[in-house]
């Protein structure tokens, strides 16, 4: 399930590493790329390679990374000093605070989930990531995860984005914890 479809594919290719990009242009045969800065690389694949190729690498890329940052999700959401959600959060409005320690001091990221006038629940966190490169972001999942865990939404309900990966994660580590 690629969750970034609508996205511009020169967007999506350039929120991957260089690496990533590099190890593409080797499976599909395309050369010339080892001396390329990484907008020149994303620019050469976009020429060189067919765009359902490209369509579905990015699918798999962001799938991978959904999966792996909703795991340190589920992790950062159990622990009340991480994720703080607002007293007053419902399955309209969710705000809450993310406060991660780091050797070199706090990540502090406040994280909005909106859901009043539509069937999409807009979502926004104040970290590089969702900002400039429009991911949901490991911020957000924590507390999709501590909301999912409250009650606040059920997996049924949430119209953000998710995988089925990221759901089964979700069911088997969070939802199965609160039923028992």
């Amino acid at each position: 399930m690629a969750l970034d479809a609508e996205t511009p594919l020169e967007l999506r290719l350039s929120r991957l590493t260089v690496q990533s990009l590099r190890n593409l242009c080797d499976t599909q045969g395309v050369g010339g790329y080892s001396g390329l800065l990484k907008d020149d690389l994303v620019e050469h694949l976009i020429a060189a390679v067919d765009e359902e190729v490209i369509e579905d690498f990015c699918a798999a890329q962001e799938d991978i990374y959904f999966v792996e940052n909703m795991a340190k999700a589920i992790k950062w959401s159990a622990s009340r000093k991480i994720v703080q959600l607002d007293s007053e959060c419902d399955d309209s409005i969710v705000n809450a605070t993310f406060t991660l320690r780091r050797s070199d001091g706090y990540e502090v990221y406040r994280i909005r989930f909106v859901n009043q006038t539509t069937d999409d629940i807009a979502t926004s966190c104040e970290c590089l990531e969702c900002r400039e490169k429009g991911y949901f972001c490991p911020h957000q999942m924590a507390v999709l995860v501590k909301s999912l865990a409250n009650g606040i939404f059920s997996l049924e309900d949430w119209t953000g984005p998710m995988t089925a990966e990221a759901e089964d994660l979700i069911s088997a580590n969070v939802l199965r914890r609160r039923r028992g």
